[in-house]
Order: C-alpha cells, then structure tokens, then sequence
C-alpha cells in the first residue's frame, strides 16, 4: 500500500520542525513542484521555465529552508534550485514592478544568517485545496510565484485574479545519498 502524501500544511510543520536547531541542519529539503495544469520547472538559459514533463529534460528540483528570521505563522521559506548556489528573489524591475530573478547565493548560508532577507523570502499559502498553494512574495506582499497558461514560458511574479497560473503542488522527494 502506498504511503499517503502529505497536505501542504503537514509538509510545512515538518519542514519548520526539522529546521529547529540551525547546528545540525546541513542541507536544505528538496521539493517537486508543479502548477495545476501540470506544468514542472526546468532550469535552461539561467531562466526557470514552466513546462511539461518531458522525458529527455530532468526536472528541476527546488531546495527549501525556512526562513525564522519572519513570523513562522506565515511560513516564510527560501527558495533555490538543488545545488543550494542559487537562489529565487525579488526585486524591483526597471518599470518599477516586482520581478522574480535567480541570484547566485548559498541557501544555506540565507539560512543561518539573522537577517529577514524578505526579497528571497517566500510565505506558503495554502489555497485551493489541501494538496495546493501558493507563494507569496515577503518583499511584495500580493505579488506571487507564477506560470504561464502557455508552456515553456520563464516563471515569474503575479498579482491574484491576472492570468497566470498562483496554484501550485508542493511535494517532499525523498533525499537521495550522496
């Protein structure tokens, strides 16, 4: 019989219970994540496009650490691409609207530093069912992770009721050894 997956809620408190003593944590929890139409992240280009799962193409996997420096009642996570050497932030763009960028930073090291770090800081929603949620951005509090309706478009930031996709799937892989 297969194990019963996890709610987002459960993840949550197992990812924030784990991470309590920051001496003995070494690595960050790797997490599948996909968005309600099925679409996974890739990494190409230095970009993370949302498309869907094809066999020639690994998919890319997301580290995730939470970030205690913000009230954990809004379960505040880091998020980068396995690898922990980089990292998902927001910044202000150009035309002065938030944009989702990956920077070459070591989660771990986001992690045990004390500062809040908001723009690399991500709070778990969860919405639409127990099994789905969203990521809002600490920096920019109604801006979100978000996809495309059309595949092999680069993730970024969305606002709620726009046309990208907010909902997410969020699923813990087991570690593998080293």
């Amino acid at each position: 019989m297969e194990p019963q997956k996890k709610t987002v809620d459960e993840e949550m408190k197992d990812l924030f219970r784990e991470f309590k003593d920051k001496e003995t944590v070494k690595d960050p929890w790797n997490f599948r994540m996909w968005d309600i139409e099925h679409k996974y992240f890739f990494y190409e280009n230095n970009d993370l496009i949302a498309a869907p799962l094809d066999s020639r193409t690994p998919e890319q996997l997301m580290a995730v650490v939470p970030n205690d420096n913000l009230d954990f009642r809004n379960r505040p996570i880091f998020m980068g691409l396995t690898g922990k050497t980089k990292v998902l932030s927001c910044l202000k763009s150009t035309n002065d609207e938030p944009q989702l960028v990956i920077l070459e930073k070591d989660i771990m090291d986001l992690y045990r530093d004390t500062k809040e770090f908001k723009n690399f800081s991500f709070y778990v929603i969860t919405k639409g069912s127990l099994s789905t949620c969203c990521f809002e951005s600490a920096a920019f509090p109604g801006w979100f992770l978000s996809t495309s309706i059309q595949p092999n478009m680069q993730v970024g930031l969305g606002k709620l009721k726009g046309p990208e996709i907010l909902l997410f799937h969020f699923e813990k892989v087991a570690s593998t050894p080293k």
